[in-house]
């Protein structure tokens, strides 16, 4: 099972909208509230996408769409699946 993660504020709100509908009580979200803020962090980042691009004098080398960190020479596209100088991931959703 892949993980999910969310942010704590969310679910926050999430359970205050839920207690109105129900007419929960101050105390009880409090109680939630103090929970939720309890619930250990995950340590994750956004994921940055980008492209390999040709880039450079006369197009003559990739270069990381998000960075233009230089990858490669003479045409020859690289097999990287990210970039080692701004860790975006190559995928193709890089900036249009």
């Amino acid at each position: 099972m892949k993980d999910e993660y969310i942010r704590k504020q969310d679910a926050i709100d999430d359970l205050h909208t839920q207690l109105m509908y129900r007419m929960g009580t101050d105390d009880m979200k409090r109680r939630l509230d103090d929970w939720v803020k309890t619930l250990p962090s995950a340590d994750v980042v956004p994921v940055v996408h980008s492209r390999w691009v040709l880039g450079g004098y006369d197009d003559m080398y990739y270069v990381c769409e998000k960075c233009r960190h230089k990858q490669s020479e003479y045409y020859a596209k690289p097999t990287a699946n990210f970039c080692p100088n701004c860790g975006a991931k190559m995928d193709g959703q890089g900036e249009e």
